[in-house]
Parts: C-alpha cells; structure tokens; sequence
C-alpha cells in the first residue's frame, strides 16, 4: 500500500480534519453505502437519487470555487483535479474520457466505484447515482467561469452493480431560455 497523496491535516484542539484548508469527515466505505441502502428503503431510489444530486451538485460547485482559489487551476483543471481527490479519497478511480468545455459535455469512467462494490455486480442496477451531481458540478463550475449560460445534467449509463465492467456517466448541457 502507498502513502496517501492527500495532504490531511489534524486539528490537536478540535479533531477537525482537513485538506486544502476544507473541513473533511472520515468514513468507512460500509458507512456510506449502508446509509444509501438504508434511504432507498425508507423513501426510494428515485427520491433519495434526486436529493443526492441537487446536494451534489451544490457541493462540487462550492468545492471547485474553493479549490481553483487555493491552488490557481484553471477551471478545466479545477474538475480534473476534483475527480482527482474523490479517486484519492476511495471512492472509485475517475477518469474524464471525453471533454468539450464549449458545449458543456464530457463522459467520466469510475472503475471500483465504492458504490457498486458495496452493492455487488449482481444488484443489476445503477446504484453509483451520488456521483451524477458531482459532475454536473464540475462542469457547472467550467461553464460558471467561462459566462456561459446552461445546466448540465449528467446521468449514469452504465454500472458495475448492473453487471457491467465499469461505471459511465455523460454530461450534457441543456441551454437556459
């Protein structure tokens, strides 16, 4: 196993976690997926797909604004350097295979997603939706500095818990009238 790349800073005083100057929480992977399951079952899939997103959405927005600060990045940089810390901190391995900054679209592989191992390939379903927000995010942040108008939407098109070898998303951007 190797060090962490992930500069993790520790509060003596209050235990408060940080990397990047952000405040961070440790969790083990079951705790995450458990608590997924656990709302899919108390209100549903679709429900608790919609709350991740707009949450999501937000928290990438906010962690890319903060980032593109602290480290000068340029905003395609800032997304990569997102997808970069998520794969750092065991979510899955991200890579960005398709980008057009002008149109707002990409298409992001995450192999051993968290998600999907947790739920196993036999669940034959889509279970990696937390991270669709995520990316429409990241390309909120690309188009918010740019000035281009837009919302990206972003979907899960293939997953490893439906069986299949890894997990794809597309990013599209619906033009704001």
């Amino acid at each position: 196993m190797t060090k962490p790349e992930v500069p993790i800073d520790v509060d003596p005083e209050t235990g408060i976690w940080r990397t990047d100057g952000l405040p961070m929480i440790y969790l083990p992977r079951h705790f995450l997926v458990n608590m997924q399951k656990g709302v899919e079952t108390a209100i549903g899939a679709e429900a608790y797909r919609a709350i991740l997103y707009a949450s999501s959405d937000l928290s990438a927005l906010q962690w890319c604004r903060a980032e593109a600060r602290t480290h000068g990045l340029t905003p395609v940089d800032t997304f990569r350097h997102y997808l970069k810390r998520l794969s750092q901190r065991g979510y899955g391995q991200m890579e960005i295979t398709a980008l057009d900054e002008e149109a707002g679209t990409a298409a992001i592989v995450v192999r051993h997603s968290a998600f999907a191992l947790g739920y196993g390939p036999e669940t034959g379903r889509h279970v990696c939706y937390t991270f669709e927000g995520s990316f429409a995010g990241g390309m909120r942040y690309i188009l918010e500095m740019a000035g281009r108008a837009g919302v990206p939407q972003c979907s899960e098109v293939a997953c490893a818990a439906a069986g299949q070898p890894e997990c794809r998303f597309e990013l599209r951007c619906d033009a704001v009238a």
